[in-house]
């Protein structure tokens, strides 16, 4: 029997935003349907409605013409409707079974049966006895994904799956996701990257501020029509930079960096060198996992490094915090926005003091000025396109990229002469990254300097002027990033070498 879902005017408001606006769409099993948007465009709000996680103001649903009531994920899944969010939910220090048992009713031994036959299957290969923070990204997603399957569901939902996935694991989920298409299981595949959705689905629906503007066969779609639907205009071109006319003055330089952890879940460092010229964009790339982490944390002062030198303007910094390397104006870009740069349950402007920059001047007499933090704040919003002018949003109501955008606005306002940002553009749609790469390229030309550590090779090569690779906590040799192409790039990555010709 076909399975068919059926969305009808659904809407859900929140203050200040409206998330769905009357969102109508029919899905049905053999194919796998594309729902495109940029970063709050109200993917995620219409499939938390559809599995229960949230409720809906107005609309309904319908399954095989049955109209569902979904008042919590229960009513989802006793209606045969799984997903599989972006963010993982599992408990890390558990086993792979210890974690599905949770949310099965059936005795350990005919779990493992039932879950051996999914990965023979499949051909998924998983140690059900390995605790989940011992698996890659990759992993973790598939045991998300078995515990949907041990439900039989007719409805799979998949939310931006491929954010922290390797290139391979990426191909492999697709593989995956054909199969479960057809045995007759309806798939719904939240994204914003486009090429994923012109070589995996059928059917592309692209929202827009909350309504559906476009619904559409992918094979009768390019990148540069989906884009067009997705922002409603047409993308600036970003040119190539060109680092014939780059300063010779030296603003940082880094020696002899070292760090042994005595975690064994980091990577340790391993002699490294390099310098910064004043002005430039070094590129740092790698597979996720070489270091890249820890690199960040040492050279932002998270970690301090006692077996190293770091000199900023000819001044040692290696020991002072990220507060101090802040009044020698530096700024900081973590990779993770939600738990490293911003607190969701804050209000922007409370967001914003965090940061408090020497040139910032938030406190008189000892006591915070909220209205001069409120203005610095509408100041960030307007100058670095925010979708929001209310200072007092509270930031987890902000989509991804406009919270990237406060987040990086909130560094560059103060016109630090360093930016040191890791992976500033994960998991944002292609307006938001646009957006990004013209700041960091204005940045630049400004006469400011940018360390940009990145798993994004396009992004890599785009942005910088030199290019190094972290390979299991050792930097590869510098070289001018006119000189590398992404063949080059992914040897160098592999732990390879290239003809210095």
């Amino acid at each position: 029997m076909n399975t068919k879902l059926k969305v009808s005017k659904i809407s859900k408001i929140y203050p200040g935003c409206i998330a769905n606006d009357n969102v109508s769409l029919n899905f049905e099993s053999g194919k796998i349907y594309a729902l495109l948007g940029e970063n709050g465009a109200g993917k995620s709000t219409l499939v938390k409605i559809l599995s229960g996680v949230i409720n809906s103001d107005h609309g309904q649903i319908f399954l095989n013409d049955k109209l569902l009531e979904l008042n919590s994920p229960k009513d989802a899944k006793d209606n045969n409707i799984g997903m599989v969010f972006q963010h993982f939910n599992l408990f890390e220090t558990l086993s792979v079974l210890e974690n599905l048992s949770i949310d099965s009713e059936k005795k350990n031994e005919e779990l493992r049966v039932l879950v051996n036959e999914i990965l023979r299957k499949y051909n998924f290969k998983i140690d059900l006895d390995v605790p989940i923070l011992n698996l890659s990204a990759g992993q973790k997603q598939k045991v998300e994904i078995i515990r949907c399957l041990l439900r039989n569901p007719k409805v799979l939902i998949m939310d931006e799956p491929t954010s922290v996935l390797t290139e391979q694991e990426t191909e492999d989920l697709f593989l995956s996701l054909k199969k479960f298409s057809n045995e007759g299981i309806l798939i719904i595949y939240i994204t914003h990257k486009l090429k994923e959705v012109l070589s995996l689905c059928d059917e592309v629906a692209v929202m827009r501020k909350g309504k559906v503007v476009s619904v559409s066969r992918t094979r009768d779609e390019e990148l540069s029509s989906l884009a067009n639907k997705m922002i409603g205009e047409s993308l600036i071109k970003i040119k190539k930079k060109n680092n014939n006319t780059l300063s010779s003055e030296e603003i940082l330089k880094v020696s002899n960096l070292n760090f042994i952890s005595d975690d064994p879940y980091e990577i340790n460092l391993i002699d490294i060198n390099f310098t910064l010229r004043k002005g430039e964009c070094l590129g740092i790339a790698g597979i996720s996992g070489n270091g890249q982490n820890e690199l960040f944390q040492i050279l932002s002062g998270e970690i301090i490094s006692n077996d190293s030198s770091i000199r900023f303007r000819n001044k040692e910094i290696s020991k002072l915090n990220p507060k101090e390397r802040r009044e020698f104006l530096m700024a900081f870009s973590p990779e993770d926005r939600i738990s490293q740069a911003a607190i969701p349950s804050l209000k922007i402007y409370e967001n914003v003091a965090l940061n408090n920059f020497k040139t910032s001047n938030f406190f008189e007499k000892g006591f915070l000025n909220e209205k001069k933090i409120k203005n610095h704040s509408k100041k960030i919003l307007s100058n670095f396109s925010v979708n929001t002018d209310n200072v007092n949003l509270k930031s987890q109501f902000l989509s991804g990229g406009n919270l990237q955008k406060l987040i990086l606005g909130r560094e560059l306002i103060t016109s630090p002469e360093l930016l040191i940002c890791f992976n500033p553009t994960w998991g944002l749609d292609v307006g938001a990254i646009n957006y990004i790469h013209q700041t960091l390229m204005q940045i630049n030309e400004q006469g400011k300097s940018i360390i940009l550590i990145s798993t994004d090779n396009d992004e890599l090569l785009q942005l910088s002027d030199r290019i190094s690779v972290i390979n299991q906590g050792k930097l590869s040799k510098i070289i001018n990033a006119e000189d590398v192409n992404p063949e080059k790039l992914g040897l160098l990555m592999g732990g390879g070498v290239i003809d210095k010709n």
